[in-house]
């Protein structure tokens, strides 16, 4: 998510020695490899799709095995008291790194991505654009995702951060206006409270079948205004690229208007998704944005690949079979 700076330290602060003992359960086996194969990345999905030790984005979120065996972690997610999405333990080994990157998928689009670090040391070093800081355990931190960032494990041990994707609600946006840049605001600390009732609230509509015309139209529009904003463009080009953008989104409302979500509207929507995307290829090496990622990329990611997720389309007995399991779920929750 873009935010009006890198960092932002929350006004929150969580029992590290609790959580420390709760993840000193999980056996190795138990950790994940970084779906993109980053050497010295793993992680342990706590809130999931269908509540699976999955990597997916896609679907109604729940919470896994793994975390209802963290009574403290289940209290630190709740206290946000958002809608939540993926939440993992994050493991960055001795020595390794997450390399530079841009979050420019849809997923990140709207989320943002909570950080709290519950074993590090000071040479664990996390940068954001050109700005560099360490988070120490125990406090909470939110960065802007859509700058390039890495994160750098200088020490000799593995670094573990609980990470939590939300939109957040305007109280949660309110918490953060109110956050000073020298990070002298006042901390809340959440005390360990053994056998609370607690509700977990977890996404169950993240991406449509197929997208609404004007969600389509909201994120054409930021993109043409991030490539109007990148000064080493031509002006003529970047006049093409909007023109082949507002001509998708008229074409993708026509349909929208004819077929809605219905599967026999399916081919045009894809034949309509293929043939800009060709036509937006002759612009790949043209037309970026200020970070300098292509626009045709962030096209692609954030807006072409997502528009369509038929895959959701289920039968309504997994619908129906999905929904009895977060019931059940969160029914194991609320007894402790």
């Amino acid at each position: 998510m873009k935010l009006k700076r890198e960092f932002y330290q929350l006004p929150l602060q969580f029992d590290l020695e609790k959580m420390q003992q709760e993840i000193a359960q999980f056996a190795d086996s138990e950790w994940v490899p970084h779906h993109e194969n980053f050497k010295g990345n793993s992680a342990l999905p706590l809130i999931s799709v269908n509540g699976e030790f999955n990597n997916d984005f896609k679907g109604i979120m729940l919470p896994t095995s793994a975390l209802l065996r963290c009574e403290y972690l289940q209290q630190v997610i709740a206290s946000f008291g958002e809608v939540v999405g993926r939440t993992r333990l994050m493991k960055l080994d001795a020595g390794c790194e997450v390399p530079l990157h841009s979050d420019i998928n849809y997923h990140w689009y709207k989320r943002v991505r909570v950080h709290i670090p519950i074993t590090t040391t000071d040479t664990v070093i996390f940068q954001c654009a050109n700005k560099r800081i360490h988070m120490a355990a125990g406090d909470c931190w939110i960065f802007d995702s859509w700058e390039f960032h890495k994160v750098e494990n200088n020490s000799n041990q593995s670094r573990v951060h609980l990470v939590i994707d939300f939109a957040g609600s305007s109280h949660f946006w309110d918490m953060i206006e109110n956050i000073h840049e020298d990070g002298s605001t006042s901390r809340k600390f959440l005390n360990y409270q053994p056998k609370k009732r607690i509700e977990l609230r977890t996404e169950k509509n993240n991406y449509q079948i197929i997208m609404s015309p004007g969600e389509v139209e909201l994120l054409v529009n930021d993109l043409i205004t991030e490539v109007q904003s990148y000064s080493q463009s031509s002006e003529s080009t970047k006049a093409q690229f909007a023109k082949l953008l507002k001509n998708f989104v008229s074409d993708w409302r026509e349909l929208w208007f004819l077929y809605g979500e219905d599967k026999t509207g399916w081919p045009l929507f894809h034949r309509l998704r293929n043939e800009v995307l060709k036509q937006a290829s002759q612009f790949d090496k043209n037309i970026f944005i200020k970070n300098g990622t292509s626009a045709v990329k962030i096209l692609a990611q954030l807006i072409i690949g997502p528009s369509m997720n038929v895959e959701l389309a289920l039968p309504t007995t997994n619908v129906i079979k999905s929904i009895n399991k977060n019931e059940s779920k969160k029914n194991r929750i609320n007894s402790k």
